[in-house]
């Protein structure tokens, strides 16, 4: 079924290579997958929900590379890791997230699509990077966070060096802004 579900985003990725997401039609993700329709609607009804199932197989292996490095109490440093970690997850396939991430500069309502998957990865990203999510300042924390973390992907998509340096330099700038509120 991970198999399965991989390659239908895999294709998905393939498509968003020659089109924009708010361009791709459902049957033809289904079409290049070569599974029957069926069968395939019992995996996705939506391309979102695809889009949705990728972002979180990477948040699985995010997790799984995070939980292997022992982290500090440095809030700061432990959310530069797991931004840098991420990127590096979602490098290669960077050509494709330049046409799905510009699909919501002509279509902002894709978003009301995704926004909960979004913000619970942020959450899970703050949890990973020990911050604590105390009721009172946990929205406003994951708010910040995925402001910033959407800043960098804007970031990180317009730069076409494979060196990440200017990247490191803005995040750590970035986060050195929100610090105080996260802790």
């Amino acid at each position: 079924m991970q198999k399965l579900k991989k390659k239908i985003e895999n294709n998905l990725l393939s498509l968003l290579l020659k089109k924009k997401f708010h361009e791709i039609e459902i049957i033809e993700i289904q079409k290049k997958t070569r599974i029957s329709s069926k069968r395939f609607s019992q995996l996705f009804k939506t391309k979102e929900e695809i889009m949705i199932s990728y972002f979180k197989r990477i948040d699985c292996i995010l997790e799984k590379k995070i939980k292997k490095n022992d982290f500090g109490d440095n809030a700061k440093d432990n959310l530069f890791e797991i931004c840098m970690t991420r990127l590096d997850l979602l490098s290669p396939h960077k050509k494709n997230l330049v046409n799905f991430y510009s699909s919501f500069q002509k279509k902002p309502n894709l978003f009301i699509k995704l926004y909960k998957s979004f913000f619970k990865s942020m959450e899970t990203n703050l949890v990973l990077g020990r911050i604590n999510l105390e009721p009172i300042k946990k929205d406003l924390k994951i708010f910040l966070f995925s402001f910033l973390y959407l800043s960098i992907i804007y970031e990180w998509l317009k730069e076409s060096s494979k060196n990440n340096e200017k990247i490191m330099a803005i995040l750590d700038q970035r986060l050195s802004l929100i610090e105080n509120i996260l802790i």
